[in-house]
């Protein structure tokens, strides 16, 4: 059975960022399993890690970060283990929206998102595999909501390197209204997981509830498949209340990281 690695701890992930020219490094790790880090400047960055195969003893999992070499790391969770390895908190861990993939996941929706997706039959939808020629439209609306509301997104290259690294390793699920796209949601398939990436959605498509529409069809399919779960990204109640209540809405499990911690060299 695989691991279930968030997106930035799977080899696919790896792949793609030293296809775009940025040096990676793994680690292993006690029991299976690597970390994943990015080289620069002489320093390692490690995201979203790192993932235990099988929880190995305390001094264990202490002697493998020290021997990973990595300064700066984004814990995937809390782990006293990591402060006794030399490290020091910088800041507390984001929360993440997971979403299990089963035939019980329409019973977890919280009432209201229930409802409106219960009403949101009006739109056609059409998945596909990324496409820079059918899909450069959603990146370019993306490219516009991101300076609108005055954010910063990994960047569009590591979409193309992405879905280099397997035929259906990137997905676009559309919702269209009378041949017009009014929604949509690109998501990064990274077995077992799948994560969603980027989406938009045009007055008409939120009105007609297709991000909900959207959203459990990709949940059925990819459970059909054999996916566990279904990674919503971030949760930013202060930042982005609108997009937080939609994730929390789904009925996935909201879960705290592990934080940032630092290791200067030679320490």
């Amino acid at each position: 059975m695989e691991i279930s690695r968030p997106l930035q701890q799977h080899p696919r992930f790896a792949a793609a960022l030293q296809d775009l020219g940025s040096p990676v490094a793994a680690a292993s790790l006690p029991g299976g399993g690597a970390l994943y880090m990015v080289q620069r400047f002489g320093l390692r960055f490690a995201t979203r890690g790192p993932v235990w195969e099988t929880l190995p003893p305390p001094d264990e999992r202490r002697r493998a970060l020290r021997a990973s070499r990595v300064h700066l790391l984004n814990a995937e969770q809390a782990d006293t283990t990591i402060r006794q390895a030399g490290f020091r908190q910088t800041h507390t861990g984001a929360w993440v929206a997971e979403l299990r993939l089963d035939d019980s996941t329409p019973e977890r929706l919280h009432p209201k998102w229930r409802a409106t997706w219960r009403k949101a039959t009006t739109c056609t939808l059409h998945i596909a595999p990324w496409s820079a020629k059918h899909h450069g439209w959603l990146l370019d609306t993306d490219l516009a909501q991101q300076r609108k509301a005055g954010y910063r997104a990994l960047p569009h290259a590591l979409i193309p390197a992405f879905a280099a690294t397997a035929p259906d390793a990137v997905m676009v699920h559309t919702a269209y209204l009378h041949d017009t796209p009014v929604a949509a949601m690109l998501f990064l398939l990274h077995p077992p997981v799948v994560t969603y990436h980027l989406g938009w959605t045009s007055d008409a498509g939120r009105k007609a509830g297709a991000h909900h529409q959207i959203l459990m069809n990709a949940a059925k399919g990819f459970a059909a498949q054999g996916f566990h779960r279904l990674d919503l990204g971030s949760v930013d109640t202060q930042n982005s209340p609108g997009l937080a209540r939609f994730k929390i809405g789904t009925g996935a499990n909201i879960r705290q990281l592990g934080g940032t911690w630092i290791r200067l060299p030679g320490l």
